[in-house]
C-alpha cells in the first residue's frame, strides 16, 4: 500500500474513535462571523445545505434555523452521535448522514455546501466533481479553515512533529491543490476578526488529542508529551488561563465537473 494512502487511512479511522471525539468539542470554535458569511453565500432557492465531513455539527448546527434544510455528512457514526446531543444537534432541520463523501445518498439539489477541514480526508477527484453536479445553479462551495495565533506556537509545532509519529503534514493551501488540478474556480475569500479564545492548560492539552496525528499516542508517549507542553505552556498563562486568538478563513467558488 502507498505509504502516503496508509497514513490517510489511519487519519480517517481515529475519527471513529471515541476518545477523540470526546475532546472534539475543545478545539477552537468558529468565530461567529463565520456564520454572517456563509449566510451571505446562500443566494438560490431552495435553501437547503450539504455540510461535507461536519463531525460534531460545528458549521451544521448554527446554520440550521438559517435554512431550509443541512445534510450533515460524516463517515464517524461517533462524531454523528455526538452532535445529536450538543445544542441544537436534534433541530429537525438537520439531517445526519452517515457515509462517505464519494457516496453516500444525497438530496440534491444545494444552494452551498460546506467543508470545514474535511475535504483533506477525501477522494478529491471524485468529490469535487460529484459537487457540481448536486449544486444549484448560483451554488457555491465554501471552504473553511481556522487558524490559532499562538505566542508557543513555534515551540508547540516542534513538540507536535516529534510526537505525531511521523505523520506528514497537512498540505497548506487545498484551494490552491484544487486549481492546479483544475477542479475549483476561486471566486472570493474572507478572513473572520479574531475571536479570543481562553483555555486552561489541562482543557488545550486534552484537545491536541482531538487531532489525528496525536490521537493515537500510547499511554507513556502522553505522559511524556503532557509534560513537555505543561513546561512550555506555563509561562504563557495569567490566572491560570492562556489566551489566544482564533479566525477562519471562508474561500467560496465552483466546483468543476472536469473529472
Amino acid at each position: 500500500m502507498d505509504e502516503s494512502l496508509a497514513f490517510e487511512r489511519e487519519r480517517v479511522k481515529r475519527f471513529q474513535e471515541h476518545h477523540l471525539v470526546e475532546r472534539y468539542h475543545l478545539r477552537p470554535p468558529y468565530p461567529p462571523e463565520t456564520f454572517v458569511i456563509l449566510r451571505g453565500l446562500i443566494v438560490d432557492e431552495p435553501r437547503v445545505v450539504l455540510d461535507l465531513g461536519c463531525g460534531i455539527g460545528n458549521i451544521a448546527r448554527p446554520l440550521a434555523s438559517f435554512v431550509d434544510r443541512v445534510d450533515a455528512v460524516d463517515s464517524s457514526l461517533a462524531m454523528l452521535e455526538r452532535a445529536r446531543e450538543l445544542p441544537g444537534g436534534e433541530a429537525p432541520t438537520i439531517r445526519w448522514l452517515h457515509g462517505r463523501a464519494e457516496d453516500v445518498v444525497l438530496s440534491p439539489p444545494y444552494a452551498l455546501v460546506t467543508a470545514g477541514m474535511s475535504l483533506h480526508w477525501m477522494d478529491w477527484k471524485q468529490v469535487l466533481p460529484r459537487l457540481a453536479r448536486v449544486l444549484t445553479p448560483r451554488g457555491l462551495l465554501a471552504i473553511l479553515n481556522v487558524q490559532q495565533a499562538m505566542p508557543w506556537q513555534q515551540a508547540y509545532r516542534q513538540i507536535r512533529r516529534r510526537f505525531a509519529g511521523g505523520f506528514p503534514a497537512l498540505k497548506p493551501n487545498l484551494v490552491a491543490e484544487f486549481e492546479r488540478y483544475g477542479l475549483f474556480r476561486l471566486l472570493g475569500e474572507r478572513q473572520t476578526a479574531p475571536l479570543l479564545m481562553r483555555q486552561s492548560i489541562e482543557e488545550y492539552i486534552a484537545a491536541q488529542y482531538a487531532y489525528s496525528s496525536l490521537a493515537g499516542l500510547d499511554s507513556e508517549q502522553r505522559a511524556s508529551f503532557e509534560r513537555e507542553m505543561r513546561e512550555l505552556l506555563r509561562p504563557f498563562a495569567s490566572g491560570g488561563l492562556l489566551s489566544f486568538e482564533v479566525t477562519a478563513t471562508v474561500a467560496w467558488g465552483k466546483p468543476s465537473c472536469h473529472d
